[in-house]
């Protein structure tokens, strides 16, 4: 028996849970809905909290569609997804890779890049940094 496969994505949360949270403000929203069809007649104050209770649901769903959080390692590039804003760093892009803070106490990998900025890889464990060094400098991305 062989030795799994190392991973080539880190997500900062499970891939099911934003599913999970829209599933419920789609629900809030739908006993925001029910609620108000048997509050009839209407009163200010259930008309004030019904609405703010749909406002949670659609808060959730809305906040559900960009939570896709991480970092992906392809041949030629690593892949920095932050909310909807995604970010592509080749190997030419990156200076260093290092952790944010010395030994046993670095808890995040972070990128130096060509024009000195520091890029924190979301979700990618301290273990992982010789892993990605021996990809920076060219080596195969799933070797250990």
């Amino acid at each position: 028996m062989s030795a799994p496969d190392p991973p080539s994505e880190w997500l900062m949360q499970p891939r099911w849970l934003p599913t999970l949270r829209a599933a419920i403000g789609g629900a809030v929203i739908a006993s925001a809905v029910t609620a108000l069809a048997l509050a009839y007649p209407w009163r200010g104050l259930e008309i004030a909290l019904v609405a703010l209770w749909g406002g949670y649901g659609a808060f959730l769903v809305w906040a559900s569609r960009r939570e896709r959080s991480g970092t992906r390692l392809e041949d030629d590039a690593l892949v920095v997804t932050s909310g909807g804003r995604t970010t592509r760093l080749t190997r030419g892009d990156i200076l260093d890779l290092r952790t944010d803070q010395p030994g046993a106490r670095a808890w995040r990998v972070q990128a130096v890049l060509s024009d000195g900025r520091l890029m924190t890889l979301l979700a990618v464990p301290p273990a992982e940094l010789d892993r990605l060094r021996r990809w920076h400098v060219g080596g195969p991305a799933g070797a250990r």
